[in-house]
């Protein structure tokens, strides 16, 4: 748009000029494209099994599964989903008291975990909780790929109405369990008892011998990942732009993830807080609800409608001639009406109604303001039909006007 432009007309500041257009622009910023992808931040590795696991939930054949993995070691663990947050509870107790107490457990946002019961359970036990953001499940990746492994396991293994209690689920579970890993070698039951665990089928003798040392498996199994995890970050990075970092009071655009119109900038919101890994927590406007989202799906854009400057009293007073304003007008110029203001200006979607001006050909007989001297006449006549209504504000601060009787 700025090369086309160019190569027609040009005055000074042109490129300034076609930028801000571009910015009140709302159907331009409703249709923009998506943002790229921010480059993949270094991936914190776990130092020893069942340090940090990874959990989700997902549907197989209209029933409703738990899955919850080790980053360490990929071992998974399947359960039957019930009873909601209780449930979840239920199976990390038992995962920690089996395979000791976690550091981290990484999930989404769903109900269940972000329950009062869920969070005051892991607190009590003392396991930080990362939630991934909304509609970017590759904040939780390797949960996302164990529910993809967890779908293949379970296929046509599950009993009646999807009962996990079979024979042939078991031994397809024992099998993943001894099955090395192509890159590393290694399988999931070697990287935490060391050897293999039996299954039905045979192997060597000795080969359920442990590991001579739990040193050697872990040089081995980081020698091995290296070039895996190098690949995968050029992989990553590629076509990545970094973003410029948003802070706390930005106004942004947020790009719809679902709905009837999904990639569209439909919803505006004020960032509310930073947090690690480019999320962000936004209050959208309208519902005023907090959502967690990443930074690729938030666009920062500067409201083109001007603040409402508010008229306060005394700058009503200097229509009328011979008033002058005393010490109790000055503190409420100075106290109310800028507290009034300031809370406007933190809320700019309240709709503020705008203050009325005064006709200056009023007598300045009319009107005997209490705080204000006016020599002019020692009494108060009624006010003429024909004149114009006077603000609220300075109709309450008349004599007749007294609490109790109707404004006219």
């Amino acid at each position: 748009m700025i090369a086309r432009a160019k190569s027609s007309v040009f005055w000074p500041g042109i490129t300034t000029n076609i930028h801000q257009l571009r910015a009140r622009c709302a159907n331009c910023n409703r249709n923009a494209p998506s943002q790229p992808s921010a480059p993949p931040y270094p991936p914190v590795l776990p130092e020893y099994p069942f340090q940090c696991i990874a959990a989700d939930y997902f549907h197989y054949k209209g029933q409703t599964y738990l899955i919850a993995v080790d980053r360490y070691s990929n071992w998974p663990i399947i359960e039957r989903a019930k009873d909601g947050s209780k449930g979840l509870v239920d199976c990390l107790r038992k995962l920690f008291a089996t395979y000791g107490i976690s550091d981290e457990l990484s999930s989404d946002g769903g109900p269940e975990f972000t329950a009062t019961l869920t969070r005051n359970f892991l607190k009590s036990w003392g396991v930080h909780h990362r939630i991934s953001s909304v509609a970017y499940p590759h904040s939780n990746c390797r949960a996302e790929l164990g529910v993809k492994q967890a779908k293949r396991i379970i296929s046509s293994s599950t009993g009646h109405n999807g009962d996990l209690a079979t024979d042939q689920l078991q031994r397809a579970i024992l099998q993943y369990h001894n099955n090395p890993n192509p890159e590393t070698g290694i399988s999931p039951a070697e990287c935490i008892f060391g050897r293999p665990v039996k299954d039905f089928i045979p192997i060597l003798p000795g080969k359920y011998q442990p590991h001579p040392t739990w040193r050697d498996t872990l040089a081995n199994r980081e020698k091995a990942l290296r070039c895996r995890h190098h690949k995968a970050a050029e992989r990553w990075t590629e076509h990545t732009r970094k973003l410029t970092p948003l802070k706390v009071g930005d106004h942004v655009y947020v790009q719809n993830q679902t709905g009837n119109h999904p990639l569209k900038w439909d919803t505006t919101g004020q960032v509310t807080e930073v947090r690690q890994f480019d999320q962000y927590l936004v209050r959208v406007d309208g519902s005023g609800r907090i959502t967690l989202r990443n930074h690729k799906f938030l666009r920062k854009f500067v409201p083109v409608r001007p603040l409402i400057r508010h008229r306060i009293i005394s700058e009503d007073l200097r229509f009328l001639p011979n008033a002058t304003i005393t010490p109790d007008i000055q503190k409420l110029n100075t106290t109310i009406l800028p507290a009034i203001s300031r809370s406007t200006t933190d809320h700019p979607q309240c709709n503020v109604i705008p203050t009325p001006t005064i006709d200056t050909d009023l007598p300045p007989a009319d009107i005997n303001i209490p705080g204000c001297t006016n020599e002019a006449t020692p009494s108060i006549p009624a006010i003429p039909q024909n004149q114009p209504k006077l603000p609220l504000a300075l109709r309450r601060l008349m004599d007749f006007n007294r609490k109790g009787l109707k404004d006219n």
